[in-house]
């Protein structure tokens, strides 16, 4: 024992302390799965200074000099405990906790097909290793030494143990390195120095002369990598299965090495078991040809063992490269059936764009086999042929190595077909790379997309564009100018409304979209070439010029904008629309509005307020607009932009307006019409539903006032107030398929009886009735829904009608009621009309009841009902007592406060 023997035993104590320490401490914070590696790598630690440090103090049977002591069995404990330290820190955490740590830590030696292939592979790269260096220490360092000491076979064959088994423990922790690289470095280092130290030891021992201080460094080192061995990587758990001890916070895991790195890994780590048999057989032969071989029977059986495992290793690879071969075929095969049977086409192609595999080629209709041979160029349209030469060199060259590609593609036919494809670079090392490119069809998508542009911009039943296309153009045309249009360029909009009057004299869905399309032909005949004609809504078109002074217009100034309007309104009165047994003659109301082309964004706007203030005026006349415009036309565009949101934030509310029995002032019935307040100030319900039917809202606002009344007046009537219902119902919405089904579903769906159901119809309506709509107007009158003419007197039908009508109610306009007594004209033609319909079994009510002369005049006619202020007022339902709704004395009383507003509310 010499005198620095303390200072070395202490270094290796702290040393084996602290790693062991440091490493529990890892454990500790470690995963489940692997905290018991970090405790396996401490006790190798331990293993290994105590072991030294016994050889060292200790003589006789436990410690000095070797052969073999037992300090030397406590060091070569530390071996074992090394490999099984890495094999579970290396093992793959996941799902199932330790049982998954315990089964995939051994998985390089795993009895299945292929883990024994591998597992087989790994063993013989370890052993020809081992062996391999094992042959050059043999004959580079023991060799020598053994050769001039004279030692005997035996001491120094247990010698060779502790080195040798350093040499086997870095065959077996290979696999570890390759799976975790980060986690086995410094172990294997560790190892490695600890090997090295041992074979110097040897050396020196063989040679006579006590070890020197290399091997004592050799453990310093060996400790020290040991300590620093790396912990588990941090990594954030998402709450899944296995990934930690709570879900959504961090947590410590194994971070296994990807399976393409490893892969690469192992195929580089392959090549060191053939290189180091090759270094021991230049170092053997150099020994044998230019010094003196010793120790010639462990050499040669050294050199005998190498070259078997170099003939296993050879072996092993040439049925890798068939099984290589074998495998490349069949997956060859597997991908030309796998592409046969997708849906897309997959192409093969060189790196000059010929193709050389393709399937499905008969999607594009050439027959299999034409395309191969074919140059990618010749197929794509040469209007995309330079995007999809960007995409291949973007595959080739790019770092993701895959682009993708949307363009034309020639199919037999000579058509183009749109498709989209995706280009990735494949090919295996050491083959010229190939572009793969996967091909889909998308004709059919792209003409669908061309369908649903016509159906969302283009009016079905005139095919002009529609409002939201003229909408987004006059918007487009406000943010900057188009092509071909100046900085100082004048847009203009002349908005055509078909005239209420005329358009109500026709009957019928049909017979209106007939009318509707032949106004677009003739609008869009009379316009300019450069104008952009569209239907606006139910019966109105627009025609929107984005510069009036362009070339083909036609066009200079404003008044020849205006000149324009009267054209197109003769384009609609000039002849009478042909109908399918008759002919009817329409005028139009015109609108025009001129604007700044950067200030245009509210020229049809404009100009519908100016075609609604010719509207107002009577029709059949043309309006420019201008600042100072009645106020009422912008208020009405003001509604009609607000009234969309207003039916759907439910704002609209519903009142009442009864009908009262002249004899016994009961109110029978109400009717139920459509009240609302914008900006504090009631809507007049003409000018409501005048909006309404602008905006194409009429239908939606007349099923929501049918289902709510129904459902209010059946409360009514459950409180035991006997009231009808009486709902006036546009022209159009009796025209529609299923009307009266859908009618009647309402109503069941209110609870009230079919009975209490009055339907007021416009007098042309049920005048010219006919098939469909006829049929549906019996079939409400057969399921007991009553029928009524509403406003008689104003429209078509005249006295001798009534005879023909199915109606059970005729409610004569106030114009009548309001001329009695003052007009003879009037005063001799309503007992007329209330005679005649009391014959016929009809009903009669006198709208407009203001005065309570007419209510004695009406009641000496023999009217038997009456609707108006002087009778009783119209409430909202919240303003009603339905305990006393029949009496018209308590519902005038309730009606003096005028809550039309305030009821709102």
């Amino acid at each position: 024992m010499t005198s620095g023997t303390p200072i070395w035993s202490a270094a290796w104590i702290v040393l084996a302390a602290a790693a062991s320490v440091r490493l529990i401490r890892v454990s500790s914070a470690a995963p489940p799965f692997v905290h018991n590696g970090y405790r396996w790598l401490a006790g190798s630690a331990l293993c290994l200074g105590l072991g030294a440090v016994a050889q060292f103090r200790v003589s006789g049977l436990v410690g000095g000099t070797p052969p073999l002591r037992i300090a030397d069995l406590i060091s070569l404990a530390g071996l074992p405990a090394l490999v099984i330290g890495l094999a579970t820190i290396t093992a793959d955490g996941g799902e199932g906790g330790r049982e998954a740590a315990e089964t995939s830590r051994w998985r390089p030696y795993q009895f299945t097909p292929g883990g024994v292939r591998q597992g087989t592979a790994i063993a013989v790269d370890c052993a020809l290793l081992v062996v391999s260096l094992f042959a050059i220490c043999l004959v580079v360092l023991f060799g020598p030494d053994y050769t001039q000491a004279g030692a005997s076979p035996g001491p120094f064959a247990l010698d060779l143990i502790r080195p040798v088994a350093g040499l086997v423990t870095l065959g077996l922790i290979g696999p570890f390195i390759v799976r975790n690289l980060r986690l086995t470095a410094l172990p294997a280092l560790a190892l490695a120095a600890l090997t090295a130290g041992e074979a110097l030891a040897v050396a020196a021992r063989a040679g006579g002369v006590t070890p020197g201080i290399g091997p004592r460094l050799a453990l310093v080192a060996g400790l020290a990598l040991l300590a620093a061995t790396p912990g588990p990587a941090t990594t954030l758990q998402t709450g899944l299965p296995g990934g930690g001890e709570r879900a959504g916070g961090l947590s410590e895991q194994v971070t296994p090495v990807p399976a393409q790195r490893a892969g690469t890994w192992l195929a580089s780590a392959r090549i060191v078991p053939p290189a180091a048999a090759v270094a021991a057989a230049v170092v053997i032969a150099g020994y044998a040809v230019f010094g003196h071989v010793s120790l010639v029977p462990a050499v040669a059986i050294t050199a005998v063992v190498i070259v078997i495992l170099l003939v296993v290793e050879i072996a092993w690879f040439a049925s890798r490269a068939l099984t290589v071969s074998a495998s490349a075929q069949a997956s060859d095969g597997v991908f030309h059936a796998l592409a046969d049977t997708t849906s897309d086409t997959v192409l093969i192609c060189d790196l000059s764009g010929t193709i050389e595999y393709i399937s499905h080629s008969g999607k594009f209709g050439y027959p299999r086999g034409a395309l191969p041979g074919t140059r990618l160029a010749d197929i794509v349209h040469p209007e995309d042929r330079a995007a999809g030469t960007r995409a291949m060199m973007a595959a080739l060259r790019g770092s993701s190595r895959t682009a993708t590609f949307r363009g034309r593609v020639r199919s037999a036919d000579g058509s183009w077909r749109q498709v989209s494809a995706a280009l990735s670079c494949c090919g295996q090392r050491g083959e010229p790379a190939r572009l793969l490119i996967t091909c889909h069809d998308d004709s059919e998508i792209v003409a669908l997309r061309r369908q649903l542009t016509q159906v969302t911009f283009h009016d079905g039943v005139t095919g002009l564009p529609n409002r939201a296309y003229l909408e987004d153009r006059a918007k487009g045309m406000h943010a900057g100018p188009q092509a071909g249009t100046g900085p100082g360029a004048t847009a203009a909009a002349i908005m055509v409304g078909l005239d209420d009057g005329a358009m109500h004299e026709i009957s019928g869905h049909q017979s209106e979209n007939l009318v509707l399309a032949q106004a677009g032909r003739r609008l869009r005949s009379a316009a300019p070439p450069g104008a952009i004609v569209g239907r606006w809504s139910a019966a109105q078109f627009a025609v929107l010029i984005d510069d009036i002074s362009a070339p083909g217009t036609g066009l200079t100034d404003a008044s020849q904008v205006t000149e324009l309007g009267y054209q197109l309104a003769r384009s609609i009165s000039a002849e009478p629309f042909a109908l399918a047994a008759s002919a009817a003659a329409i005028t139009a109301s015109v609108g025009v509005a001129v604007s700044q082309a950067d200030q245009c964004d509210q020229v049809l706007s404009h100009a519908h307020v100016a075609m609604s203030k010719a509207a107002a005026a009577g029709g059949a006349r043309v309006e420019v607009f201008s600042s100072d415009m009645d106020a009422s036309g912008r208020r009405r565009a003001e509604l009609g932009a607000a009234l969309g949101n207003a039916l759907a934030e439910h704002q609209l509310r519903i009142e009442y307006q009864p009908v009262v029995d002249l004899r016994s002032a009961q109110v029978t019935c109400v009717e139920a019409l459509p009240g609302w307040c914008y900006d504090g100030e009631p809507v007049d319900v003409a000018r409501l539903l005048g909006v309404a039917e602008d905006l194409g809202l009429a239908g939606q606002l007349w099923e929501w006032l049918l289902r709510s009344a129904c459902a209010q007046v059946s409360a009514w009537r459950t409180a035991g107030a006997e009231l009808g219902l009486a709902i006036s119902c546009p022209p159009r919405q009796i025209a529609l398929p299923g009307f009266a089904a859908w009618v009647l579903e309402a109503v069941a769906d209110a609870g009230l009886p079919p009975q209490a159901l009055t339907l007021r119809l416009a007098e042309r309506a049920l005048a010219d009735a006919a098939g469909p709509v006829a049929a549906e107007l019996a079939r409400l009158r057969a399921s007991g829904v009553r029928l009524a003419i509403d406003n008689f007197g104003t429209g078509y039908a005249s006295l001798s009608y009534l005879r023909q009508l199915a109606v059970d109610e005729i409610k004569v306009d106030g114009s009548f009621t309001a001329g009695l007594g003052s007009d003879p004209t009037l005063t001799l033609m309503m007992p007329a009309i209330i005679g005649l319909g009391r014959d016929l079994g009809i009903e009669m009510i006198a709208a407009g009841v203001e005065r309570g002369e007419q209510a004695e005049r009406l009641k000496a006619m023999g009217c038997d009902l009456g609707q108006g202020s002087w009778l009783a007022a119209r409430l909202p339902a919240s303003a009603v007592d339905p305990a006393a709704a029949a009496a018209a004395a308590s519902w005038m009383k309730d009606a003096a406060g005028d809550p039309a507003c305030s009821a709102a509310s």
